[in-house]
Parts: structure tokens; sequence; C-alpha cells
């Protein structure tokens, strides 16, 4: 599976001598027969075939042929046989299918899934047990379970219905207790960034009171779920509210974005500034219109990539012509630490120039 280490090593990676190649296949099967994904991997190969290593494009024949086992529902695949790097990633999430030669591998669309269906919580909760995974690009990776002491307990000896149902109601307020400190711990050991909580409403609100402020500043939805949820349905219906949380976010992003970059201070927006503002390492998030594609001129000096070809302001060096620009500096970005927003359909990006950057100073 990959990760952010996997990502560090194929954003810092460079050919000098031949392109590498970098290949995102939608495999879901559930969708369409196995003959038409790889009628459509044969279409972006030969899109490719100009500029591409035959090496690599046999090496990826080969791999579908008589390797991959088409279980996942897509594929992210980074290959540069003359210098002996092959690595191949199977989904669990979808994507879009495009394929790209170059000198760097490309890395925008690993670095939105990364961000989209990066690690986050699905807890299962009811009066008396609880379910918690952890889940990263589709896939559970961890999981636990506490069980409470049963409050479906038989009167006995004459106990009054109201005094039972006092008893009843104090056992399940102490089993959330213990839940909510055993998701505590599993949380901390998972290190996740977002929260999403199931089960019956009622139960939801007395449980997420009982959380720590900083998880609940995690919680970004719940889903009415029963606790003993098969994990499949769990994942689907996880991920289907994270892609809706993501669309609300990039759209509050942009907004917030062109906001700043109007009063001066915090964001930049264009081609330009933002290829300015990733080369002194300054972008926080790097936002971009999906499918965005540009050329631009790279310094032989410092590697300063830029809109126009003038002499480079930061160390007066040369600028030559370069394709997937976009990407380039997606690379810097995720060199010094930064993270991508991929952007679909918002009018307001597209008139702000189809880029931008919220900045760390």
């Amino acid at each position: 599976m990959i990760g952010e280490a996997e990502l560090q090593e194929l954003a810092g990676y460079e050919s000098k001598e031949s392109p590498v190649l970098s290949l995102y296949l939608d495999t879901d099967l559930t969708q369409q027969p196995k003959e038409k994904c790889k009628l459509v991997l044969r279409d972006l190969l030969k899109q490719v075939a100009d500029a591409a290593s035959d090496k690599d494009v046999s090496r990826i024949g080969t791999f579908f042929d008589l390797e991959y086992d088409w279980q996942a529902k897509g594929v992210a695949l980074f290959s540069s046989v003359d210098q002996g790097l092959w690595r191949a990633y199977p989904l669990a999430v979808p994507i879009d299918n495009e394929i790209h030669a170059g000198a760097k591998f490309y890395a925008k669309c690993l670095v939105q899934l990364l961000d989209v269906y990066s690690r986050y919580c699905v807890v299962l909760v009811d009066r008396a047990k609880a379910r918690f995974f952890l889940v990263h690009l589709g896939q559970i990776i961890d999981k636990s379970e506490w069980v409470g002491e049963d409050v479906k307990w038989h009167k006995q000896g004459g106990w009054s219905a109201a005094r039972y149902q006092r008893h009843v109601d104090k056992q399940a307020e102490q089993n959330l207790k213990m839940a909510a400190k055993t998701m505590t711990r599993f949380c901390k050991k998972s290190a996740c960034r977002r929260i999403i909580l199931g089960g019956a409403e009622d139960t939801l609100v007395q449980y997420r009171e009982m959380l720590p402020k900083a998880l609940q500043r995690l919680v970004i939805g719940t889903l009415s779920v029963d606790v003993t949820a098969p994990a499949v349905e769990v994942i689907e219906r996880s991920t289907d509210l994270i892609r809706a949380e993501e669309q609300r976010g990039t759209r509050q992003l942009v907004e917030d974005m062109i906001t700043a970059t109007a009063k001066g201070g915090g964001a930049v927006t264009g081609l330009a500034d933002t290829f300015y503002a990733a080369h002194e390492g300054r972008i926080h998030t790097l936002v971009v219109e999906k499918g965005l594609e540009a050329e631009g001129y790279l310094c032989d000096g410092c590697g300063y990539v830029s809109a126009e070809p003038t002499k480079c302001p930061f160390c007066g060096g040369k600028p030559h012509l370069v394709h997937h620009a976009v990407n380039r500096v997606v690379h810097r970005v995720v060199d010094a630490g930064g993270t991508m927003k991929t952007v679909e359909d918002n009018e307001a990006l597209v008139k702000a120039g189809r880029i931008g950057a919220i900045l760390r100073y």
C-alpha cells in the first residue's frame, strides 16, 4: 500500500536520460468488463508511444497480461526500466484513466488520492458495544472492538419499570464512557486526521459529547448504521461521506484563497505567482483545477519553474521550455511538506487562473 514515504520517494525522482512512465488505470470490474479496461490501456499506451521507452510500454503490458489479479478498483503504476525502478500500487478507491511520460513521475493524481482518502477512523457504537476501523485509501488497515456490559437485563425481584429503566440507562452511559476512552486510545495510536461516527442518532449525540474536544473537532460526519454492519458497507458508506465532505471543503478553500489574495496576504492565484511561491517553499496547500496542464520554463541553474521565459529572478540562470510544468510544481510542494487539492467545476477558480495556493507565510 502506498503512503507518504512512497510518495516522497517518487516525488524526488527525476530521470536525466529516458522518460519515465506514469499510469493511472481504472480496473473496477464491477463497472466494466476486463476487455474494456485492456482496450483503454492500449489506447493510453498509444498516446505516449513516441515519448515513452519501449521497455516501459512492454513491461506494463506484461504486468496486466500475466501479473495483475484484477481485484482492485484501480492501479497507480510508475515505470523506469532503464533506471531499475518499477512501482505498481493497487487501489481500493476510484481513479480516472491517465498516462504521462516525462523526466519526473506524474504525481498530481497520487497526491490528490492521498489527500482525499488518507487515513481516517470510523467508529460504530451502540449502548453496549463499539467497533473501530482505521481506513486508508479505501482499505481497512487496522481495527478493534470493545464490548461493555449488556444493558438488556431481565427484570428481577419486583423492580419497578422506572427503577429498572434508570439502571439500564446508567449502565449504557458507563458503557459509552468506556467506549469513548477506548476510541481515544485507538485514534491516538492511529494518528487519523478525520473521524466518522456511526450508530443511532440519539446515541451518537450522547457519545460525541463524551469525547475529548480534540477528537470532537475531527468528526466530519455521521452514518445511520448498525454497530454490526459488515465491513464492506462501512467502507462504501464512509467513502461516500468522505467524497461529499471533500467537495464542500474544496469549495470553501477556493473561496478563502481568492479572498485572501484580494486582501494581499496569505494566498496567491495564477500560474506566475503560484510557481514563484512554490520555489520559495511557501506553499501550504496548492489548489489546482482538475486536468490543468501548462508549459513552463525551467531554470538551468536552480530549477525554478516559471510561467514566462524570462531570466531567473533567483539565480539569473537561463530558462528552457518544459512540459507538465504544473506537475513539477506539485513535486516541489510535496518535497517541501505541502499538500494539494484538485478542484472540479469551480468557476471562481477558473476566473482566478485555474491555480493558486494557501501560503505558510
